[in-house]
């Protein structure tokens, strides 16, 4: 029981940044958004450019300390045409329409993209690189 209460007392928190735009994203998030088109556009982007539309973080919270572990970035097409290199394009407009991708940086090394279809994989990335830090908590 006491180990149950330490593991919700150490919960891994998600903070979205849903509605905020590319430019108003840190520093450090926008290099993960940056690496994040450049890759979804290399392996989806046929025709139309993916932007950011999206992120994600997820957090442990240990004894006050905050540690950032994961950025999952979502991608959307958009009314712009795909081309090189493959950076934030401001004037594009996001659509609803497929492809979404997303991106997963972890400790800041970037996973491959998914596209959000492939919902199974992207659980997977999600579930087995967040155990380490659940085991971490438990100890």
């Amino acid at each position: 029981m006491r180990g149950l209460l330490f593991l919700l007392n150490a919960l891994l928190l998600l903070e979205s940044t849903k509605g905020l735009k590319y430019d108003e994203l840190n520093d450090h998030d926008r290099g993960i958004v940056d690496r994040a088109i450049e890759r979804a556009n290399k392996d989806y982007g046929n025709g139309k450019h993916l932007d950011f539309y999206t992120i994600i973080n997820r957090l442990l919270h240990i004894d006050l300390v905050a540690i950032l572990y994961m950025v999952n970035v979502i991608l959307r097409s958009t009314s712009c045409d795909s081309k090189t290199p493959s950076v934030h394009q401001k004037d594009c407009k996001l659509h609803e329409k497929p492809p979404q991708v997303s991106c997963i940086d972890c400790k800041g090394i970037m996973k491959p993209c998914l596209l959000l279809r492939q919902k199974d994989e992207v659980n997977h990335i999600l579930l087995y690189h967040t155990k380490p830090l659940q085991h971490l908590s438990q100890s």
